[in-house]
């Protein structure tokens, strides 16, 4: 057969692009804040804190088991999505709706409880100690949330609790530990974030 006749192959499949952004159902605010609240609650109980970690991984369509991360593993090259992050990302367009809403007390206890797994669990679940279905936030979702709360929480009173276990973790407080992590990122955070992160460390 001439070069004519020969049947050129298929361009190989381009690979899967990521999963679409979440979206907020009707609803979703009021199971945020739940399942946030419960964890925010529990904290200190390693017990208590992965029941209640599962259940904000099952609000927000994350992995229930491992049978489910296995599977999603093996489909990963056709769906790009493993689901890990799926929660992150709920959680995020959960934050951003709050803010648009005028909720600042949820934004404040998303805020709160991302910051406790970025900066006081990712050792112990990077290390094993502790075991969880819900993964560790990714750095961009981290980065979202802290930003909007930073601007969510300005006008806020600076002595208004917010909800967990010890009952003394304020507005303020929160404020400066999320300041404080803009500030120390690497790479940096945009210009405007990491002014308003100044601008409340001043005071």
């Amino acid at each position: 057969m001439g070069i004519f006749g020969r049947k050129r192959k298929a361009p190989p499949a381009p690979p899967p692009g990521p999963p679409p952004p979440p979206t907020v159902a009707p609803g979703d605010l009021e199971v945020a804040r739940r399942v946030v609240r419960a964890f925010l609650s529990a904290l200190g109980d390693d017990e208590l804190m992965q029941q209640a970690a599962q259940a904000v991984a099952q609000a927000g369509g994350g992995v229930p088991d491992l049978e489910t991360l296995l599977r999603n593993a093996r489909q990963a090259h056709q769906t790009g999505d493993l689901g890990i992050d799926r929660p992150w990302r709920w959680l995020t367009a959960v934050t951003a709706e709050a803010q648009r809403l005028g909720d600042p007390q949820l934004v404040a206890e998303i805020g709160y409880f991302v910051l406790v797994w970025d900066a006081q669990l990712r050792g112990r679940i990077s290390s094993g100690e502790l075991g969880s279905m819900l993964q560790l936030p990714p750095h961009d979702a981290v980065r979202d949330v802290y930003s909007t709360a930073l601007f969510a929480l300005a006008e806020v009173d600076p002595e208004q609790l917010i909800t967990d276990r010890t009952g003394t973790v304020t507005v303020a407080s929160l404020r400066t530990a999320l300041a404080n992590a803009v500030l120390d990122a690497d790479p940096s955070y945009p210009v405007e974030v990491s002014t308003q992160a100044r601008r409340l460390l001043d005071g």
